[in-house]
């Protein structure tokens, strides 16, 4: 299986959505998908054998754009592409070449390169044909290969069909388009389309002789709006080839609603005049398209603004970096970095890889990881991260990763995967998303049938618009991924990477929060303040086994035995046949002889603990040697484990919330005793292993407990897999972090209770949307039904409804950017 997030660009709501993952999966053309409507991506779940071909060639039907994102790799199945044209002699003798055969970014190169040639043809005077260009030598000889080229290509486009010719031509008309008549022209113009149809068509109801010559002639009236209507309709033409399409798929949209609608009107109006009637619909069809137009944009502003701190996350400020090769120095681009390399980074500069500084210092803004804006100072030896800025001084960094597999990427790997995600709440507005628009279609129906026989073919047709035009399953498809997606910005700038949007909810069931103590609640580094022999061995040489068997270790009581032999400037001892126990400690041989070094738990049984009491503040670590099938107790190794600061804050904050605080730890029960006690935590356990945490985490779910496990060791992973939330840090264990649904990058733990809280008000922000489009659906479309036409004389006008359906998703959108004011 593969994994590949691809750009999807034309979606506009949830039925968009719906509908490319129905007709996907209705051709078996992929394992799974999530498709973000905010981010306008979709996430594939491939099989190994799998193309982006077919996939590419089922979703441009429905009408929408695919794309590969920057970086991605593409497992297409043609791959034998080349910019090389054969010459003309070649493609003389019946060898075939079609422009589609070159990959879009070569054929734009090749188009700019030919224009580029015929620019010099033409200024010279020769003829832009084919016979001129092969005749004229003197052109020939300047550019070398220059006619061979140029009659590849005309003879390549001879080649390929009308059809293909028309699409390419539409294809670059449209990029045009896109290029220079922008989004708000486009409101601009339809506006103004509405404005000139509306007074054509309302004045005369109001004074008979207000309309101007020429229009006052009805046949110059009726074709004059008749060509407003068509441009209104050519303003808004992505909804029609998208919608009929998705129709035609039998997966229709909110774009088949207007297309639906907006046609209707236009046949029924052009019917009407034939007929020599004058009641005619063209003013609908542009207030309805300026309406859809102008509501999708400030929709689009609000997207906009949310995505650009994801997309800042994801896409960072990365150009190009110094190499350091022996002497020299050149430039290359972040993806030609290789692990090793000795990379120069200057002032302002964001890091463009994982790295360790090599030479020089410099203060590292790593806000995007920690969340913190004050530089962090780092010296040669420490280590710095992609997507961090060098603020002061130039360095040199040596890589230890490539840009793609950087901290960077897995954050943005972790940021795509949370937003492609939904929160079970979703579940309900999902199913609803996806029979939503063909129930409005026969609704509409039934309401035209039922009212062509009560009020006439006009009244029925005006309810029939309206009823297509009020319905909004934007409102659905938008309430929780704007929200989730805010949310998780607003995590990202705190230096939170939530994995999955359903960690938003389960957050706000937690009944009881357990806490892993050693790196957890106390300090992420210790001290060694003894070194106790108990044999005839000097207190050196017990540190120097001790920190032999613990070379390599990641574990901050490792650490600090390390730290301590550097600082005493002592050679750590050399074993082999390492054996880790989970738990206990860990198992080496030197000499033939075994040593081991651990808890008292690990010598249980086998040893004596000794007799002299000890000081409850300290973590006491022991060091035997095997002898026969017993160990001889060789030395005590004894650090400091103090609290980190605001450990006590938090877990009185907890209590105060009503959740029951837990500390599971392996370490002595005097030392975590001490810890609880000073914490105010009355549930704790000492001296456990991986399987006791485990296990304890399933207890608590049995009696009915919503859990949420706090650790960062290896001997925490059963416990964040078990517990319904878990969280872990970014200097835990590598498998912690990738098993914990919540990685926060900081040293600061209150962040749990920013994490808490944001995803209190994200699952009330998701509420409010979902609950505001289901009453605005339930009450618009009866009125549009016309349900209260006979009691009231209550009935809306299809402008009216055009209107009330952009204001419906315009307020879910300003409703969820109401999160952007959220403080802890």
């Amino acid at each position: 299986m593969q994994k590949l997030t691809i750009a999807i660009d034309g979606m506009s709501c949830a039925s968009c959505a719906n509908s490319i993952t129905k007709h996907l999966k209705s051709k078996d053309l992929l394992t799974d998908i999530h498709i973000n409507l905010i981010a306008k991506t979709a996430t594939l779940t491939l099989n190994d054998s799998q193309s982006l071909e077919p996939i590419f060639a089922a979703i441009t039907k429905l009408g929408y754009k695919p794309s590969l994102l920057k970086g991605s790799s593409i497992p297409m199945q043609s791959q034998h592409f080349s910019l090389s044209l054969a010459p003309a002699q070649t493609l003389a003798k019946g060898a075939t070449f079609t422009t589609s055969q070159i990959p879009a970014q070569q054929s734009k190169e090749l188009d700019s390169t030919l224009e580029s040639i015929f620019e010099k043809v033409d200024s010279r005077g020769s003829a832009t044909n084919v016979s001129g260009l092969t005749k004229d030598s003197r052109i020939c000889d300047e550019k070398s290969g220059l006619c061979e080229r140029v009659q590849g290509r005309i003879l390549g486009v001879c080649n390929r069909s009308p059809r293909e010719i028309i699409h390419d031509l539409s294809r670059k008309a449209e990029s045009i388009s896109a290029k220079y008549f922008l989004h708000k022209h486009r409101v601009l113009l339809s506006g103004v389309c509405a404005l000139i149809v509306l007074y054509l068509a309302m004045t005369p109801m109001l004074l008979d002789s207000a309309l101007i010559a020429p229009f006052n002639d009805m046949r110059v009236n009726f074709f004059t709006q008749l060509f407003l209507a068509l441009t209104s309709m050519h303003l808004g033409r992505d909804y029609y080839f998208k919608g009929f399409r998705t129709l035609l798929a039998k997966s229709p949209t909110m774009d088949s609603l207007i297309a639906i609608s907006t046609t209707a009107a236009l046949v029924y109006s052009v019917y009407n005049a034939l007929l020599g009637h004058t009641h005619w619909y063209f003013e609908s069809i542009c207030v309805i398209l300026f309406f859809v137009l102008f509501g999708k944009g400030l929709e689009q502003n609000a997207k906009d603004t949310t995505s650009s701190v994801i997309r800042a996350l994801l896409l960072g400020n990365l150009s190009q970096v110094l190499r350091i090769d022996s002497k020299t120095e050149c430039q290359i681009s972040p993806q030609e970095i290789r692990i090793g390399d000795k990379l120069r980074i200057l002032p302002a500069q964001t890091i463009p890889a994982d790295g360790i500084v090599y030479d020089g210092e410099g203060g590292v803004d790593e806000s995007m990881l920690s969340g913190e804006m004050i530089p962090v100072e780092k010296r040669a030896g420490d280590r710095v991260y992609a997507g961090s800025i060098n603020t002061n001084r130039a360095f040199i960094m040596q890589a230890t990763s490539t840009s793609e597999h950087s901290t960077l990427s897995t954050l943005g790997a972790l940021v795509q995967e949370a937003m492609s995600s939904k929160p079970s709440i979703a579940k309900l507005a999902d199913v609803i998303a996806a029979y939503f628009v063909p129930a409005v279609i026969v609704v509409a129906l039934v309401a035209f049938g039922i009212w062509w026989v009560c009020e006439g073919l006009d009244f029925a047709f005006g309810v029939f618009i309206s009823v297509l035009v009020i319905s909004c399953p934007c409102a659905l498809g938008l309430a929780t991924p704007m929200a989730v997606m805010i949310g998780t910005a607003l995590a990202n700038r705190q230096g939170v990477f939530i994995k999955q949007a359903q960690s938003f909810e389960k957050l706000g069931k937690i009944s009881d929060v357990v806490f892993d103590k050693t790196g957890t609640l106390t300090q992420a580094t210790l001290k060694v303040v003894a070194v106790q022999s108990l044999c005839d061995l000097s207190d050196r040489e017990i540190l120097a086994l001790s920190a032999g068997l613990e070379k390599g270790s990641e574990h901050i009581i490792a650490k600090a035995i390390i730290q301590e032999a550097k600082q005493q400037e002592i050679e750590l001892s050399e074993f082999r046949e390492f054996c880790a126990r989970a738990g206990f400690g860990i198992e080496a041989v030197k000499d033939g002889c075994t040593y081991a070094l651990g808890n008292q738990a690990m010598f249980a049984g086998q040893i004596e603990a000794p007799t002299q009491e000890r000081q409850e503040a300290y973590i006491e670590v022991l060091l035997g040697k095997k002898v026969d099938s017993s160990y001889e107790l060789l030395g005590i190794i004894t650090l400091e484990d103090t609290l980190k600061p605001r450990a006590k804050e938090l877990l009185q904050a907890l209590k105060d919330k009503g959740l029951t605080p837990h500390i599971l730890s392996g370490d002595s029960d005097k030392n975590t005793k001490r810890i609880a006690e000073s914490l105010g935590v009355s549930r704790y356990l000492a001296g456990i292993k991986p399987e006791d945490k485990l296990a304890y985490i399933q207890e608590l779910q049995k009696q009915g407990k919503v859990v949420m496990m706090i650790g960062d060791g290896l001997n925490d992973v059963g416990a964040l897999a078990a517990a319904d939330v878990s969280l872990s840090f970014a200097k835990a264990n590598d498998v912690s972090k990738n098993t914990a649904d919540i990685i926060i990058y900081h040293n600061d733990i209150s962040r749990i209770l920013f994490v808490m809280s944001l995803s209190k008000k994200v699952i009330q922000n998701i509420r409010e949307n979902l609950g505001f489009a289901f009453i605005y659906n339930c009450i618009c479309i009866p009125l549009a039904c016309g349900v209260l036409y006979y009691p009231a004389q209550i009935l809306l006008n299809p402008m009216i409804a055009a209107f009330a359906m952009s204001a419906s998703s315009v307020s879910v959108v300003l409703n969820s950017q109401r999160l952007w004011k959220f403080r802890f």
